[in-house]
């Protein structure tokens, strides 16, 4: 059991002064504000929770950088997300057993320094190069790399069984995603009991493109009604398109309509929405999981956050593609985006919480834990005790002053810490 003093620290309900904290085995299990410090206690500054990472795939971070010219596939040239996924997919199928561990204990050690507290891992990259009727060692080598640098994962095996809408067959680049469902339950069964402490697994649909309605029925109803289940969905405006083609529905509103979407939801992405998509996920309880460096890599447009934002809807981040690992950055990049399509300063905030980077970091661990499945960040009893200290270099800053400057300029560096 350790005790440590912050000068200031990020408290759930915002910004207290003179916070003491007990932890043991890994989480807080003393909180108090206001207060003084005791002898033996660990002094730090100016504190915040660490962030959950709400979408990832490790894989891609090989790629970060290699994708930036134009491809010679791309129609008038014309690049987008479907020429870029084509490099994606060549990728994918380079990477071996240990190509892939190594890729992924790197990314998810730099996830730690960076001040992320956990990560859900969307993982689909199932047959192994060297024996494709193996679709469960790459699950293993990511629990394996996650425990060895210390980080809490929610791995999220993806059923991937189709190419496009209408069950159309995988093509052959992405053979190596694909599962049939009996598989996919074979291999939740396969990795339950090997999973170690703060490691958990939730169900993952890649899209409404790459499965059916009666797969993901089957899939639901065979695993625990506890469990996170997060889905791709209404990334790209041709992915609307396709569904309102196959369905008469776009994306959002059809699973609305064939699923109980609850707060056991995770949308990742859901970027092209109209207003009642929009109302119907703030009403659900489901998490829209944004991932904006990523989604402005792609192109794949900007989430409506001011509509939900009022109706007080549920979010996370992450970093995806890992095209940077920044949590601060995702946030900057979320806000920049909003400030440009509303042609307006100071989007992502509240008149309760008027500082932007508070309200951004306490919406996103918020919404991040509940992507989790458990209590992966937050400075209160019961959760994992990481935190990032903020260390300015001017003159004294109020904390929630620090916070802005750390995600809006290069004025404030951090240090990570699991205490």
């Amino acid at each position: 059991m350790n005790s440590y003093f912050f000068q200031a620290a990020l408290l759930p309900d915002g910004w207290h002064q003179r916070v003491r904290a007990v932890v043991s085995e890994g989480r807080f299990i003393e909180v108090v504000a206001e207060t003084e410090p005791q002898a033996g206690d660990q002094h730090l500054g100016v504190v915040i929770p660490a962030m959950p990472n709400g979408h990832s795939h490790v894989f891609q971070r090989a790629m970060a950088g290699l994708a930036e010219h134009r491809s010679t596939d791309a129609a008038a040239g014309q690049d987008s997300f479907w020429t870029w996924r084509e490099r994606m997919y060549q990728l994918a199928n380079e990477l071996d057993h240990d190509g892939l561990y190594q890729v992924a204990k790197a990314c998810y050690q730099e996830m730690r320094e960076t001040g992320y507290a956990a990560v859900c891992e969307f993982h689909y990259l199932h047959r192994r190069l060297d024996d494709p009727s193996d679709y469960h060692s790459h699950s293993l080598a990511l629990l394996q790399a996650a425990a060895e640098v210390g980080l809490p994962i929610t791995l999220l095996p993806v059923l991937y069984a189709f190419a496009g809408v209408g069950d159309q067959p995988l093509n052959p680049l992405q053979q190596r995603f694909g599962l049939s469902v009996e598989e996919y339950l074979d291999l939740h069964h396969r990795i339950k009991p090997q999973l170690q402490a703060e490691q958990h697994l939730g169900i993952c649909f890649h899209s409404i493109r790459a499965v059916n309605q009666q797969q993901m029925k089957a899939v639901i109803e065979a695993l625990p009604n506890d469990t996170p289940i997060h889905i791709h969905i209404a990334e790209q405006q041709a992915e609307v398109e396709q569904s309102l083609a196959h369905y008469g529905q776009r994306p959002v509103a059809w699973l609305l309509d064939q699923f109980a979407v609850d707060r056991r939801w995770n949308l990742v992405h859901a970027t092209h929405l109209d207003a009642a998509e929009v109302e119907h996920i703030a009403d659900s309880g489901a998490v829209a999981v944004l991932c904006p460096l990523t989604e402005a890599n792609l192109g794949d447009g900007i989430f409506p956050m001011p509509a939900f934002k009022q109706l007080k809807g549920l979010w996370a981040i992450g970093s995806d593609s890992h095209v940077e690992i920044q949590p601060q950055q995702e946030l900057k990049m979320l806000e920049y985006s909003q400030r440009l399509l509303q042609q307006q300063r100071n989007v992502c905030c509240s008149e309760a919480q008027p500082h932007v980077g508070t309200w951004q970091w306490l919406q996103a661990v918020q919404g991040g834990n509940q992507a989790c499945g458990f209590a992966a960040a937050g400075i209160r009893v019961g959760a994992l005790s990481g935190v990032v200290a903020l260390l300015g270099h001017e003159p004294a800053r109020r904390a929630e002053q620090l916070l802005d400057a750390w995600i809006f300029s290069d004025r404030v560096s951090i240090k990570s810490h699991r205490l």
